[in-house]
């Protein structure tokens, strides 16, 4: 629904003033902002995927449908095949709790393609297990969906003059863009404890996309 992608964009988008932990928690990704960025389209995936019910309804683990010959000869039959598993523990990323998916091709493409679908599973800090995985239909390029991940800007208003950072690499490294505004203050490159000291003690204005 549309209001629901404008709420996650404005999600996005925050005006910050506040304590830096504020800060620093608004630079947590949200799912929904995951799936909204490749305009996701939940489907039903039994009817999709071809499963039967009977044979899945107990486990729909991602990690077990990876596993499953049954789940592969399902989408061998409707034209599909699948990536492997990626779970974000393993790597660092914005996400505010972690997630496991898993992309699905059409049979005859490359990974280097575009997915048909994505199965997504999260995990569920309440019952401390992992939710059950739903399957999404791709309608936008899935490097949106990597960007969410990793990807973030920062910009700093300081009086009349505005100094925006940009990392791509989940906050490791932070690096101006505008770089005609360099100076002692703004440097052209910080490193992530550079730039949460930086932030900390920073009385200015931030706008995080």
């Amino acid at each position: 629904m549309k209001w629901i992608k404008n709420y996650n964009s404005y999600k996005e988008s925050i005006k910050i003033d506040l304590e830096y932990s504020n800060i620093k928690e608004s630079l947590n990704v949200w799912y929904s902002s995951l799936l909204s960025a490749i305009d996701a389209e939940e489907q039903d995936i039994y009817s999709t995927l071809h499963l039967p019910i009977d044979d899945f309804k107990d486990n729909l683990d991602i990690d077990f449908l990876s596993d499953s010959i049954e789940f592969i000869n399902s989408l061998t039959s409707i034209g599909l095949k699948k990536s492997s598993v990626e779970n974000t523990e393993t790597y660092e990323t914005f996400l505010n709790k972690p997630c496991k998916f898993m992309l699905l091709f059409n049979f005859d493409s490359n990974e280097l393609e575009n997915p048909e679908y994505i199965l997504f599973q999260n995990w569920n800090e309440t019952t401390e297990s992992w939710s059950e995985t739903r399957l999404y239909k791709v309608n936008e390029d899935i490097k949106r969906f990597y960007d969410k991940l990793t990807s973030k800007t920062v910009e700093i208003i300081d009086g009349d003059n505005s100094y925006i950072y940009s990392s791509d690499n989940a906050g490791n490294e932070w690096v101006l863009q505008n770089i005609d505004k360099q100076n002692d203050t703004y440097k052209k490159v910080f490193r992530d404890k550079d730039f949460d000291d930086f932030l900390t003690k920073s009385k200015s204005k931030i706008v995080i996309r």
